[in-house]
């Protein structure tokens, strides 16, 4: 068994992270142990602990990737008390294929990430498990079309589930972020893959994407600044259309 440990290179971890490795590994020989050696392909690691962003109210999003949809179920199964502040959610070779999710949202529509949004970020994550995904292998939007859809995500599905508390703030904002992204990105600028990288892509100070930063990273956000931004949010997505 093939597994890779990205964090070894860290310098000063702190106790924190500590922690979080400890039930990283532990999430990971869960998995393994969950489903045949040959029905699991790879294990990454996302978000903003492999970013080394993460707060202490963050999640670790463990991605296994699986061969077959039937395998899904007992992956989600190792969730846990016992491994927080680890996330296990698997995608499925079959979900790559088709470029949809086979399992039901919880929201109508869809607030879920594609999973060719996975493989398009796929640089940014980090192998923990066996072997690495080949992103040619699978359908892929263009960027300019996952603009589109992203900014329809938005306006139809996380402002209305923010607003009927199915979602929350936090996770409209990430959501802004990597809408900035792609659009820096289609603008031929150089970006780091960090909410502070993508922030600081953009020179403008008045764009929405350096109040999302500071709103982010608020401990102490108010309810008011949270729906002025929607109205920001609103407009800036008109000029995007």
């Amino acid at each position: 068994m093939i597994k890779y440990n990205f964090w070894e290179g860290w310098k000063k971890i702190t106790v924190f992270e500590k922690k979080t490795i400890t039930a990283v590994i532990k999430a990971r020989d869960k998995v393994i142990n969950a489903v045949p050696n040959n029905k699991l392909v790879a294990i990454y690691i996302k978000g903003s602990f492999a970013r080394r962003e993460m707060r202490k109210d963050s999640d670790v999003d463990m991605v296994p990737i699986v061969a077959e949809n039937k395998n899904e179920p007992a992956v989600f199964a190792v969730n846990g008390p016992d491994i927080e502040p680890v996330m296990v959610v698997p995608l499925s070779l079959w979900e790559f294929k088709h470029n949809k999710l086979h399992t039901k949202g919880s929201y109508t529509p869809d607030l879920r990430a594609e999973p060719d949004l996975f493989l398009k970020k796929l640089c940014e994550y980090k192998l923990i498990y066996r072997t690495p995904l080949e992103p040619t292998q699978y359908p892929i939007r263009e960027d300019e079309q996952i603009i589109k859809d992203e900014i329809k995500k938005i306006r139809r599905g996380y402002i209305p589930a923010y607003n009927e508390g199915k979602t929350t703030f936090s996770s409209m904002l990430k959501e802004v972020f990597w809408l900035v992204e792609f659009v820096q990105k289609a603008k031929g600028k150089e970006i780091v893959h960090s909410f502070k990288g993508i922030a600081q892509s953009v020179k403008d100070k008045k764009h929405i994407i350096h109040k999302a930063h500071q709103l982010l990273m608020s401990s102490r956000r108010t309810k008011e600044e949270e729906a002025q931004f929607i109205n920001v949010l609103k407009k800036y997505l008109l000029k995007l259309k």
